[in-house]
């Protein structure tokens, strides 16, 4: 198995978009402007690490088409709810026995139970959230339109102090590692809140960097393999792809690896591509089990890929 850092697809089907530009984020909940300021400056930079899309504020975006005639494809107009509770003073009981042993030359010996002891202990629960909605406008000369309308949020709620701690995630419910163990600062849980709601509205938007873990296959072209192996796509595409066209059973491996590398490339239109390759492979080897998984995991990348999502899961 290898690790593979590889090109994703917006998980959103939307029309291309190379210039976004972010109207200043309205903030639903009074007080909280920073929080909604925080949301659209690390989206813009979220997108920006990407790569694939230049993103700015508005104003930027106005001063720069003024100035050199950049064109503005989109603008993203944002509302942010913040939630953050603290409470501090809580009390449970706690359940005691005291148990006596003696320790005899022939081991530990029971002596006796004592009563129950009832204690309490006083422990805290933070919670914090924050949900976006966002709504991208394409434009187009005097024209725009609305092209997708997203929501969705992230956030937490922990337990600090009297025995054991813990921590749920609010959107999915599921128990996990203390998010931010032992703070209370509720712009710092906020904004690490908003930090989890940002990585999936990039990855809706943007085309984005994720790892997986695939076989790349074995008794094929040994350079080409190399050259998946160090994320040299495009190249392995050039070596593979010429000799392939009459391809015979024994070059099973490079059909596979050859739809492996078009997976790995990102670009949306490629997917048949490496759909063809996948399928190519499994039809001179149909019981290879990693043949099969690179075609599953490209058809269900495929199938995820909603046209207008009202939501992000």
């Amino acid at each position: 198995m290898a690790t593979l850092q590889v090109r994703r697809p917006p998980t959103l089907e939307l029309p291309s978009v190379k210039v976004l530009a972010f109207a200043d984020f309205e903030s639903a909940t009074k007080g909280d402007d920073a929080i909604a300021r925080y949301v659209r400056d690390q989206f813009i930079a979220g997108i920006n690490r990407e790569g694939a899309i230049q993103a700015m504020t508005l104003a930027e975006a106005n001063e720069r088409s003024a100035a050199s005639g950049l064109k503005i494809e989109a603008i993203l107009r944002g509302r942010v709810w913040a939630d953050f509770v603290h409470i501090q003073g809580l009390r449970e009981p706690v359940v005691t026995s005291d148990v006596v042993w003696e320790t005899t030359d022939k081991g530990v010996k029971f002596i006796a139970e004592a009563h129950d002891k009832v204690e309490t202990q006083t422990y805290e629960v933070v919670k914090a959230f924050v949900s976006i909605q966002l709504n991208l406008v394409q434009v187009s000369g005097v024209e725009s339109k609305t092209i997708a309308a997203l929501s969705g949020g992230r956030g937490f709620r922990q337990r600090i102090g009297g025995g054991s701690s813990s921590s749920y995630d609010l959107w999915t419910g599921r128990a996990e590692a203390a998010a931010a163990k032992g703070e209370r600062n509720k712009d710092a849980l906020l904004r690490l809140s908003a930090d989890r709601a940002i990585r999936e509205f990039v990855k809706a938007i943007s085309p984005h960097q994720e790892t997986i873990t695939a076989v790349i296959a074995k008794g094929g072209d040994g350079s080409a393999a190399s050259m998946i192996r160090s994320g040299q796509y495009d190249q392995a595409i050039q070596r593979l792809e010429p000799g392939l066209k009459s391809a015979t059973k024994d070059r099973a491996p490079d059909l596979y690896n050859l739809g492996l590398a078009y997976e790995a490339t990102g670009d949306t239109a490629l997917l048949e591509a490496a759909v063809h390759f996948y399928r190519k492979a499994l039809e001179f080897d149909p019981e290879n089990e990693d043949y099969a998984a690179g075609l599953g995991r490209v058809e269900r990348l495929m199938r995820g890929k909603a046209k207008l999502a009202e939501g992000i899961r």
